[in-house]
């Protein structure tokens, strides 16, 4: 007769069936069940052990040796699909390679554009498998001055090269910010030999500068359809050069004194260029940090206020600017006079909701010191406003306003500084 064999594990039961005998002989696996539902096991509880790659890997020369047979022979194709079958996680080139990929390939002006386009998503999975560094990077200021000066507006591929060039030197900058910054060695970073305002600040004055003709690019008129393309990749410049503002910004750990250098030269190529409405605002709503908004826009204001006033940025001088603020015309308003005084409420608002986050605490401190911090709001003797002053202050806009229509303002306008007062008595503090 078949014996039942039960071996117990804690709570649960695993019950084999079949024969056996004294002679010990091996069951065939046909005659072996398992109870699954005794087990009781969560498949889900099993651990499952994560294999990283460790640390990243050059890969060695034996491995590449067709790699460079191809780029002796000038043939890109090969070059690339040899490095794209190459490159996986754990492994990356060596900076001869890259250098090769982002000088001869991608900035060559003869190399066909899906091409140019495979160099560059290389470069940009070189990036995330191993971050490049000073030692590394295959780029320099002399490479990046040579290419932003010489684009050719009229060719919208070599305009895209141009952009993709901008991504990938900001994603090194930005990766290798990051991890200085989580390591305090951010004076060996690349942002710092290159973006540093105390040490390269001609260089931030030329990223001010290539910033100010992709905004004017990127606000040209035209409907033709390269136009439009042409204009959706200076966007991203724009956007690209002000991620590199912010690291200017950051990088010498002093961001409230660099606000200062940074706010004043962005002022003074504001005023200098006597851009319209349209570059001013996006000049504006593309800055990524608000330090530097509140900074510009206090400037901003102040040059349009007749009636200067010795106040540091806080709320009585926003009470200020706006009972004596009056903007220039813009040429494209025609007979729409009145937005001019849109435009001054929306700026109100951008400093307001601006310098917000200044009375957290937080614009004024390095991005290292704010890791953890619950900003609360600290109110400066000028910040500490009354009602009445936030309602006269509101009426002198819309005497003025009207004074210079010859009628109210449109009602969207009307509303727009009625939540701004709104907003201005919730946070005063008499």
């Amino acid at each position: 007769m078949d014996d039942v064999i039960s071996l117990s594990s804690g709570d649960s039961d695993v019950e084999i069936v079949g024969s056996f005998s004294a002679k010990s002989e091996l069951l065939p696996l046909s005659a072996v069940r398992v109870d699954v539902d005794a087990v009781n096991v969560n498949a889900s509880q099993i651990d499952v052990e994560d294999e990283g790659f460790g640390t990243p890997e050059v890969l060695c020369r034996q491995s590449l040796s067709l790699v460079y047979s191809t780029i002796d022979e000038n043939y890109p194709e090969g070059t690339l699909q040899l490095l794209s079958d190459l490159l996986q996680p754990g492994y990356y080139p060596p900076r001869d390679i890259t250098t090769h990929l982002l000088h001869n390939i991608l900035l060559d002006p003869q190399c066909p554009h899906h091409l140019c386009v495979q160099a560059f998503n290389l470069l940009m999975r070189t990036q995330r498998h191993h971050m490049a560094d000073k030692t590394t990077v295959p780029w320099d200021w002399e490479l990046l001055t040579s290419v932003v000066a010489n684009q050719d507006s009229t060719n919208r591929r070599r305009c895209e090269i141009v952009r993709m060039l901008l991504e990938y030197v900001v994603q090194t900058l930005e990766d290798d910010f990051q991890a200085k910054r989580y390591t305090s060695a951010l004076h060996h970073s690349i942002a710092k030999a290159t973006l540093s305002c105390d040490q390269h600040f001609p260089q931030v004055r030329d990223v001010i500068k290539w910033l100010f003709s992709a905004i004017m690019k990127s606000t040209e008129h035209g409907e033709c359809r390269e136009t439009t393309r042409e204009r959706d990749e200076q966007s991203r410049i724009v956007s690209i050069f002000q991620r590199m503002l912010s690291l200017a910004l950051e990088v010498d750990r002093s961001p409230a004194l660099t606000s200062v250098k940074l706010s004043q030269e962005l002022f003074h190529m504001v005023i200098s260029n006597v851009p319209l409405r349209a570059h001013r605002m996006l000049l504006l709503e593309s800055l990524q940090s608000k330090l530097l908004r509140c900074k510009l826009l206090e400037h901003l204001l102040d040059y349009a206020c007749p009636l200067k006033i010795s106040l540091p940025m806080s709320l009585s001088l926003l009470l200020h600017f706006m009972k004596n603020c009056t903007l220039a015309p813009d040429p494209t308003d025609g007979t729409e006079r009145w937005q001019r005084w849109e435009e001054l409420v929306h700026l109100l608002w951008m400093l307001l909701l601006s310098y917000n986050k200044a009375m957290k605490g937080y614009l004024c401190s390095s991005v290292t010191e704010q890791r953890g911090r619950v900003g609360t709001l600290v109110y400066k003797p000028d910040d500490k406003v009354s009602k009445a002053a936030i309602r006269e202050a509101v009426e002198a806009f819309l005497s003025r306003s009207q004074a210079d229509l010859g009628q109210a303002l449109p009602l969207h306008v009307e509303e727009s500084l009625t939540y701004l007062q709104d907003h201005l008595l919730d946070v005063c503090q008499c």
